[in-house]
């Protein structure tokens, strides 16, 4: 009778334990929708990536800081899948909408293909506080001459302020990237259809 006892003790706490654990919420970065404001010859083809996105980002939960060096790791705040992939294909995705371009395509690309001119990415941060300041910190270079010609390297920053929990925050990347797309977009329109 104690035994029996014990183990629906037990069981009882383990009920309580799982009832108590709250929801897992799912995020991804989406690609907005932006009017084109200029345009790329249609002959040019354009590869996005490879972005390299820092170590400490390539994990399922969303991170976020505190300061500058405590680092924080959601347990139910996630990514919908890896994050750099993402990253790559809303910054593809919103560049070709920016430049009402069909050729524009994230890397990796088929062995058997190779765009003509290529755009890499370092991210140095793409984080920052949950109800505060958010920032993207990146290098870019152009590459010409199917990746083999470096154009030009140029630095980009930029910060938003993130508000509403864990939602904003996602929200708030996604600008950042939309915000860096837009940039990119105008850059590129400067220094492609010049070689």
């Amino acid at each position: 009778m104690l035994l029996r006892t014990v183990i629906l003790g037990v069981l009882a706490l383990g009920m309580i334990g799982c009832a108590a654990q709250p929801p897992t919420h799912y995020y991804d970065l989406t690609a907005v929708s932006a009017p084109a404001k200029q345009r790329l010859p249609q002959s040019v083809s354009l590869g996005i990536g490879p972005v390299t996105l820092p170590e400490l980002l390539d994990q399922p939960g969303v991170v976020s800081r505190k300061g500058d060096t405590v680092v924080n790791v959601a347990t139910y705040h996630i990514w919908a899948g890896e994050l750099e992939p993402a990253f790559t294909r809303v910054l593809a995705e919103n560049v070709a909408r920016r430049l009402e371009h069909d050729r524009v395509w994230p890397s990796p690309w088929d062995n058997r293909f190779r765009p003509e001119y290529q755009v890499r990415i370092f991210v140095d941060r793409f984080s920052g506080e949950v109800n505060g300041e958010v920032v993207l910190n990146l290098t870019w270079s152009l590459l010409g001459d199917y990746g083999q010609e470096l154009i030009r390297t140029q630095r980009y920053r930029g910060t938003v302020i993130a508000e509403g929990g864990y939602h904003g925050y996602v929200n708030a990347l996604n600008q950042l990237l939309a915000a860096f797309s837009e940039q990119l977009a105008s850059e590129l329109v400067g220094q492609v259809p010049k070689l």
